[in-house]
């Protein structure tokens, strides 16, 4: 593929991506950017790949003396992981209720969980 210099007349060859002046460049560094940005995202799988496609479609007139070229980049990412909890439910005022269950370390009493508190007598 040629370019012609319209001040000289002379021709230079060029790449595929220097088409649209530089836009699909533009366009795939930006895909970049999202790609780089999921990577570091912590709430997404280290392992799983990412990628990024640029994708050329070259249709010609019916005289074949023109082409018309589309250019579309995509970029596939890592999804975020999916996150999970556990909801107690029972009854508050006769209507099903759901309270999240408060995280903690299997073994130890939270402060603010005096239910299961046996009172300690002290020594006379």
């Amino acid at each position: 593929m040629f370019k012609i210099n319209t001040k000289t007349g002379e021709t230079e060859k060029r790449s595929l991506l220097d088409l649209m002046e530089g836009g699909i460049k533009e366009l795939a560094d930006r895909d970049l950017q999202r790609v780089l940005d999921n990577l570091k995202d912590v709430n997404t799988d280290p392992k799983k790949a990412r990628s990024i496609s640029v994708k050329f479609t070259l249709t010609s007139d019916d005289n074949r003396d023109a082409v018309n070229v589309r250019v579309q980049v995509d970029s596939k990412l890592a999804p975020v992981k999916p996150q999970e909890t556990v909801l107690d439910i029972g009854y508050d005022s006769g209507s099903v209720a759901a309270v999240e269950r408060p995280k903690v370390t299997p073994g130890q009493m939270r402060l603010d969980d005096t239910s299961n508190v046996t009172p300690i007598k002290a020594r006379a």
